[in-house]
């Protein structure tokens, strides 16, 4: 009885397990359908500034370029400049750069997949201890490689070898996301937490620029000829003019004054914005909308 129900418990354990990551993975891919579409509402350039200053911290200035160049599925370049002091007293020192080409296997990613892929090679990074990977270290964990470490120095100095499978490499071979974070004996959920953080604030964004667009669209003027027609979009006014001058009248309808054979222009309270030359002409308008 005892081993049956012990046998009982362990599979309604293993029961329970299952949903929770079907959960996780549920939801990772409803944030990263999320962050795919918002690349319409919000604006490519945004998601991918966006991306970028999320990880700008672990990425430094290398952060767009990775970014885009993940979207894109087009080899990265990252340079490291190495300077080494001259042999000679007073000589100068050597410069030396090197590029590290860092080719997605994966081809063109969404930018969900791009977020979920810097965050996982973070965790992995971070994990080593390193969260400032240079270029060769940021190849390893996306495409694969080794990372050689030394702690220590003289006869203490030890060197540790780490091989990385390449999160973009494990992806290219069909793995889902969760199978690559328990792989590399990582949980979604912090990544789905970042994702869902950056949806929040790309939703906002998007909602204040559509909000801030509509409303300059609701302020329009007319242009009002010296014979009196407004000519514009929107609000229109309808003017009688006085004088060699034209006179030109917001929408808000209310005419002014504007001297001189030259143009006037009247603001929609009816002030005129300035005058040119001798001689008056009277603009006067009214309006309405439509």
């Amino acid at each position: 009885m005892k081993a049956t129900a012990m046998v009982l418990s362990l599979g309604l354990l293993a029961a329970g397990a299952a949903p929770v990551n079907g959960q996780s993975t549920a939801d990772l891919n409803t944030q990263t359908t999320t962050m795919n579409n918002l690349a319409t509402s919000a604006g490519e350039s945004n998601v991918t500034g966006k991306i970028s200053g999320d990880f700008s911290s672990f990425l430094g200035s290398d952060a767009n370029a990775v970014v885009t160049g993940l979207r894109n599925g087009t080899p990265i370049t990252l340079k490291t400049t190495t300077t080494t002091p001259s042999t000679t007293t007073g000589g100068v020192p050597s410069t030396t750069t090197t590029n590290t080409i860092i080719t997605p296997p994966t081809g063109q990613m969404g930018y969900g997949n791009v977020y979920i892929t810097l965050a996982l090679a973070k965790q992995q990074l971070s994990a080593l201890g390193i969260t400032q990977p240079t270029p060769s270290q940021l190849q390893a964990a996306l495409t694969g490689g080794t990372i050689s470490q030394t702690t220590g120095t003289g006869t203490t100095a030890a060197t540790t070898t780490t091989n990385l499978d390449g999160i973009l490499t494990l992806r290219s071979q069909n793995m889902g996301w969760g199978q690559i974070a328990q792989k590399l004996g990582y949980k979604l959920g912090p990544v789905m937490s970042g994702m869902k953080s950056a949806n929040q604030q790309l939703a906002s964004q998007s909602t204040t620029t559509g909000g801030t667009t509509a409303a300059n669209q609701s302020s329009n003027s007319g242009i009002v000829t010296g014979g009196g027609q407004v000519h514009g979009n929107g609000n229109h006014g309808i003017s009688t003019a006085k004088g060699s001058g034209s006179g030109i009248v917001t929408a808000a309808g209310r005419g002014g004054n504007a001297y001189g054979h030259g143009a006037g222009v009247v603001s929609g309270a009816g002030r005129s914005a300035g005058s040119s030359g001798a001689g008056n002409g009277v603009g006067q308008g009214k309006g309405h909308s439509k």
